[in-house]
Formats: structure tokens, C-alpha cells, sequence
């Protein structure tokens, strides 16, 4: 079972808007059957955003679904973003009529890649993006900060609703990634010319710049903290996290992998969890595992991910200072520091006071200080440096560029993580190759991507609720 069933449970209305990307091959595997009460967005994992089709494996369709039901037509000519955003809007405004608490995900395809091509970056307006980022030299670079200023616009439209709507006090509001940017991508073909900056790797990397991920989350309850936590947090942790929150027993989830976390962010920032598994891909021979601030690497120089292992991404384009005003003044900023002036009940009529606030966050979360090694040798040549012919050491706190390899000095430490892979690998469940299914070719379904395993005489969702 995933979230939103355990959340249905709990008395929760469930709404999915944008991407699933959780299997679709047959119908009981599609959000509407899995906790979701509706489901606006597509299946698979990315689409144009002008017109939702997707291309894969030299097969290409529509993927745009309300509920089971077809609804390309609703994308053509409009942009993605827009699109999620303008539904998102309209089930919040639905929800304040109903008795029932509302889990919204708003899954969206920004700031990923399109289709490869062309039109693998896009934004909403290309002259005026143009204009507006001039100061960016690479073209590719501007793209990329016009998708993201969309989602930017996105996130303080839905926040800006829920206030509206009277529902913000009593909201939980998660912002995250699921990965590093694949800054560059050879493989794939889907580079978006994101930086993760100044950390070492991209996405498919299990260096940092590829598995540390970015989140903010915030409510009234915790508002009234404001910090940074460098607790190890791994995704499985959301599902008890906000089980929790929403009030549930972590008791009725039974064995997982997660780690209730919802103590240690609103009443203490006591360590919850001390190892992470990066990852044991047997085929590759790449693995990687956190053991409180320990990171244990190891990497195969002929698996042809070791592209991915490199620094990339850049700092930047030299441009405008960070306004912090116009991050305060924004539509996400101006009512979350209402809100928050209204819980602490502070005096925040004073803006150079939020401004403080913003910054102080801000500087707790900047990596670049512990970077300095990294950022003035680029390319070192050490051989031991890539983690290839063996395991390297860092220690993530002091490095989290994963610049110092310090496996001899801590060859205790090092023998450790070892052992703790080793442990990991007696339950690996070997990865299986399928080859691709050609039946699942959208031109045998009206040119839509569709559940082709599924028995001819329930394919038709015309008439599925």
C-alpha cells in the first residue's frame, strides 16, 4: 500500500494531479486503484509540454488521463505547468466545501525534460523569457530558469488559494525533488542543464549531486522553528512522517522501511535514523551507503554511468544579486510569513525582519562554504579520487562534495560501511531484464499510451468511474 490509501483510512479525500509513473500496464495498477480518489496528470514519466505526448523506445502516443478517461485534448496548445497548476486550483476550491481533510500531490512534470529533441526544454513564452533572462549567457540555461520561474508561480498560486480558501492554518505543505539534475545526460538523452553545483555527480549518480535531494516543508506547528535539519532523511520516511501527522498510529503501517520522523521536526532535532542505502546495483557493480556522517562509495569505470560520477553543472551565470525582497514579497512568501507572524505572534510588520529570517534560513542550508577544495581543483587526477578500482570514505559533513577520500585514515570506519553493504547484499533481490513489450505500441490503441495487458473486454474506460 502507498500514502494516499492509508490516508483514505484516515477519513481523506485524495487527489493526484500530473505524474504517476507507478506502473500502467494494467488498470489496478493506476492511481484511481490505488488511493487515489481522482487522478488528473499521465502515467509515464515525462511528456511534451505542449501537447502531452510521449515518446519511448521509438514508440510514441498521448499520455494525458482524467481518471481512466483520454484527455489530450485538454493539453493541446497549452503548457503543462499551467495546466496542473489551473486543476490543482480547482479541487482546492472544491475541498472547502467538504467536511473531509484533502491530500493534495501536485506531481509536476516542471522541471524535468520533454521529449528528447527540439523541444526538450520549453517554456511558456520564449521571447519574453528571452528578455527577462538575458543576462544568462547559455540558451539552454535561460530555458531552464523560465521552467523553473513557472513552477515558482505554480507553488505560490496553490499557496495563495489555501489561504484564500481559509485552509492554509491547518495545512502541511511539502515541497520536494526526487533527484539530483541530470545536468548533461549521453545516455538518456534528457540533460536539462540543471546544476547541482558545487556537489559532485548528477542523476544515476549515487554521489550526492545525484541521491541528496532538496526539501522545505512547512505548517503553522512548525513555523514556529525555523531551521535547517541535516538529519538523514530518505524518501521511504515520508509515508510514517505524515501518516503521523495526519493522525494516524505508525503501528497500523506494519514492517517498512520508513522512519517516523515527525518528532524530530516539530519538537526535537534528535537523529531518527543513522544509515541510509544508497543503492547495490549488482549488474553495474555500483554501491553506496550512509552510516551516520559516513559515506561509502564504490564505482566500475566500464559500467558507463561513470559519466555521471564527474562534477557538472556549474555556479552560474554572473547576473542580478539574490533579491531577497522579491522572495518575501512573492506570493508564496507574503502569506506564509502571515501565517507565521499570526502563530508566533510576532510583530512582522517590520519586512527587514522577514528579510533576517529568510537569509539566516537560507545560509543554514549553503553547502559551498565545506567546498572549498572541490571548487578550486575541478578535475583531480587521482585514480583513487573515482572510487573505482575499490571503496572510498567521505565524510559527508565536513565534505559534502565528496572531494576527500579518507578511507585510510578511517580504515575502521571504511571496514564497517563494508560490512553493512555486505549485510544489505544477503537481501538483494537480483534485478530482471525485460525486453520491450512492442504490444504496448500506442498505434494499437488509437494513438494512446494504454494498460495492453490488460484483457480486451475491460479495455474501454468510457464508462469506468
Amino acid at each position: 500500500m502507498i500514502l494516499p490509501q492509508y490516508l483514505k483510512k484516515l477519513g481523506y479525500s485524495t487527489h493526484l494531479v500530473g505524474k504517476w509513473h507507478l506502473g500502467s500496464y494494467q488498470k489496478n495498477f493506476l492511481p484511481t486503484r490505488r488511493g487515489f480518489d481522482t487522478h488528473m496528470g499521465y502515467w509515464n514519466g515525462y511528456i511534451s509540454y505542449r501537447n502531452s505526448t510521449h515518446n519511448a523506445y521509438s514508440m510514441t502516443g498521448k499520455d494525458a488521463r482524467r481518471g481512466f478517461n483520454k484527455s489530450g485534448d485538454e493539453m493541446v496548445d497549452r503548457y503543462a505547468t499551467d495546466v496542473f497548476t489551473e486543476e490543482a486550483l480547482k479541487i482546492i476550491e472544491l475541498s472547502k466545501y467538504q467536511e473531509n481533510p484533502m491530500f493534495l500531490m501536485l506531481s509536476h512534470l516542471a522541471v524535468h525534460s520533454g521529449n528528447a529533441g527540439p523541444n526538450l526544454l520549453e517554456v511558456s513564452n520564449k521571447t519574453y523569457n528571452e528578455i527577462r533572462f538575458n543576462y544568462i549567457t547559455n540558451e539552454s540555461r535561460r530555458m531552464y530558469a523560465g521552467m523553473l520561474t513557472s513552477l515558482d508561480d505554480s507553488v505560490g498560486s496553490i499557496i495563495e488559494s489555501l489561504n484564500k480558501n481559509e485552509m492554509l492554518e491547518n495545512s502541511i505543505i511539502l515541497f520536494m525533488s526526487d533527484n539530483g539534475a541530470p545536468s548533461e545526460d549521453p545516455i538518456w538523452g534528457h540533460g536539462n542543464f540543471g546544476s547541482n553545483w558545487p556537489l559532485r555527480g548528477e542523476k544515476g549518480s549515487i554521489l550526492d549531486g545525484g541521491v541528496r535531494g532538496v526539501a522545505a516543508i512547512w505548517s503553522p506547528e512548525l513555523s514556529k522553528k525555523h531551521r535547517v535539519s541535516e538529519n538523514l532523511f530518505h524518501i521511504t520516511d515520508w509515508l510514517p512522517t505524515l501518516y503521523t501527522a495526519a493522525g494516524g498510529n505508525v503501528e497500523d503501517l506494519g514492517q517498512i522501511d520508513g522512519v517516523n520522523q515527525w518528532t524530530s521536526l516539530t519538537n526535537t532535532s534528535e537523529q531518527m535514523r543513522s544509515k541510509i542505502l544508497i543503492n547495490i546495483n549488482e549488474k553495474i557493480g555500483e554501491e553506496a551507503l550512509i552510516f551516520k556522517q559516513w559515506k561509502v562509495v564504490k564505482s566500475n569505470r566500464t559500467s558507463g554511468f561513470s559519466y555521471f560520477l564527474r562534477y557538472s553543472g556549474d555556479p552560474g551565470n554572473k547576473g542580478p544579486d539574490y533579491n531577497m525582497s522579491n522572495v518575501v514579497n512573492s506570493l508564496a512568501g507574503s502569506h506564509l510569513s502571515k501565517i507565521n507572524c499570526m502563530v508566533s505572534k510576532k510583530d512582522c510588520t517590520d519586512a527587514m525582519t522577514t528579510r533576517n529570517l529568510f537569509y539566516n534560513v537560507r545560509s543554514q542550508a549553503t553547502i559551498i562554504n565545506k567546498c572549498t577544495e572541490r571548487i578550486s581543483h575541478l578535475n583531480p587526477k587521482d585514480e583513487h579520487y573515482e572510487c573505482f578500482d575499490g571503496y572510498c570514505l567521505f565524510n559527508v559533513y565536513q565534505d559534502p562534495c565528496e572531494y576527500r577520500n579518507v578511507g585510510i585514515q578511517h580504515e575502521d570506519i571504511l571496514n564497517t560501511t563494508i560490512y553493512m553493504l555486505d549485510r544489505f547484499r544477503k537481501e538483494l533481490v537480483k534485478q530482471s531484464s525485460p525486453s520491450i513489450d512492442l504490444n504496448s505500441d500506442p498505434h494499437n490503441y488509437d494513438g494512446y499510451w494504454e494498460t495492453w495487458l490488460e484483457p480486451k473486454s475491460q479495455r474501454n474506460f468510457a464508462h469506468q468511474k
